[in-house]
């Protein structure tokens, strides 16, 4: 076989192996917030992906693994969108507007990772969840970040408490998955820009 093609197999077969993992972490998604991480077994996520259960294992080594993934996959998106939404053009209050909406249409479109996220966070082994903690705590630092140059800009309740405000924002955004159902025909982009409203009336200086 030439050189060429054995190189285009290759390729072919990477792809296919990335592909198939891609399957295995969303079918594993599905089946921890249907049944969470303590009630999935592997043969569940077998059972979801329609192969054998030891046929899993070829694509992760454990549930914890998988798991892991999941959370550092969502946290990656997450922040990026935040970074993003973080850096448009705008007084303070326009950024925690951006910032709030942002975070907020991002938590319903993600509903399903983002419970599991919000939820099976603590049973991760010690390091890794130190890892996603210190990642989460980073959404908290931004916007602590504007609510206090708002405040600095006079365009900010000065008597608020910067961590305690943010943590309540993030508290509201947080809890989206709970209730949210792509069903019920409000949609995300709807979500985002009331929860960004009630936001910055807040925040906002009387």
């Amino acid at each position: 076989m030439a050189a060429s093609q054995k190189s285009k197999r290759s390729r072919d077969d990477q792809s296919t192996l990335r592909k198939r993992h891609a399957e295995v972490v969303a079918a594993a998604s599905k089946v921890f917030y249907a049944k969470g991480y303590e009630g999935t077994t592997i043969q569940d996520i077998a059972d979801e992906l329609g192969i054998l259960k030891g046929s899993v294992y070829y694509y992760i080594t454990s549930k914890e693994e998988v798991l892991y993934e999941v959370l550092q996959d969502v946290h990656a998106a997450g922040l990026e969108a935040l970074r993003e939404a973080s850096e448009v053009e705008g007084d303070p209050l326009e950024r925690i507007r951006s910032v709030v909406s942002t975070l907020s249409e991002f938590n319903a479109k993600h509903r399903v990772r983002m419970a599991i996220l919000l939820r099976e966070l603590q049973v991760l082994d010690p390091k890794r969840r130190r890892e996603i903690v210190a990642e989460r705590d980073h959404y908290e630092e931004v916007l602590r970040g504007l609510i206090e140059e708002a405040q600095e800009a006079g365009l900010a309740d000065p008597d608020l408490d910067p961590k305690i405000t943010t943590r309540a924002i993030m508290g509201m955004i947080n809890t989206i998955y709970q209730w949210y159902r792509p069903s019920g025909g409000l949609k995300p982009a709807s979500i985002g820009a009331q929860y960004a409203d009630l936001a910055v009336r807040a925040v906002a200086s009387r």
